[in-house]
């Protein structure tokens, strides 16, 4: 019973650090890399704290992208994949930010997975009067050490009167994954 009640403050106390990303004796970028030695679960891996670029190596089939944002092109045609993203990790408080200003969303990251969310009204960059209001849910494995899987799902509604691109019925939704890796472009200066 006692060595019950041991392996359970241990566990407690270990999933309090596993939670918010870091220890306070950890010298590694994201203690998620530490694992406990008597655990026979799967092995935690470490995202760069900080600014990284990371790149979009693939596209898993599947994706439908109803708001035409080109999630599956490459960069040669104008798209993401086989570029780079900005990618933040504070080891401080375990929240992993992707895309810049978070595009892909932000969100705390524990045990190898999380959700990223954003909320936000966007604009077109080429008219500032056409504005729609835009949700982003990402959730993310991470699969190795600077590696992860995010798969993202945005919806885009209550456009502008200005707008001329508006979907049917006022509402798009577009839903990908992408498999991306640390890259070796030095941050912000992400492709």
């Amino acid at each position: 019973m006692k060595s019950l009640m041991k392996r359970a403050l241990t566990m407690t106390l270990l999933s309090g650090v596993f939670a918010f990303g870091c220890s306070s004796s950890s010298s590694s970028d994201d203690a998620s890399t530490a694992q406990d030695a008597g655990s026979d679960g799967p092995a935690l891996f470490a995202i760069t704290a900080g600014n990284s670029c990371f790149d979009v190596v693939s596209i898993q089939p599947g994706s439908n992208d109803g708001c035409m944002l080109g999630v599956a092109d490459t960069v040669a045609n104008g798209g993401p994949v086989g570029g780079g993203l900005l990618v933040n990790y504070d080891n401080n408080t375990g929240i992993l930010t992707v895309g810049t200003d978070g595009h892909e969303g932000g969100g705390p990251i524990a045990f190898n997975m999380g959700t990223l969310t954003r909320d936000n009204t966007a604009t077109d960059p080429m008219m500032a009067t056409c504005t729609w209001h835009q949700t982003d849910t990402s959730d993310v494995t991470i699969t190795a050490t600077n590696e992860f899987d995010i798969s993202v799902t945005e919806v885009e509604n209550m456009f502008a009167t200005a707008c001329s691109f508006k979907p049917a019925g006022g509402t798009c939704t577009s839903t990908w994954t992408w498999h991306m890796k640390i890259g070796t472009e030095v941050a912000p200066a992400c492709n």
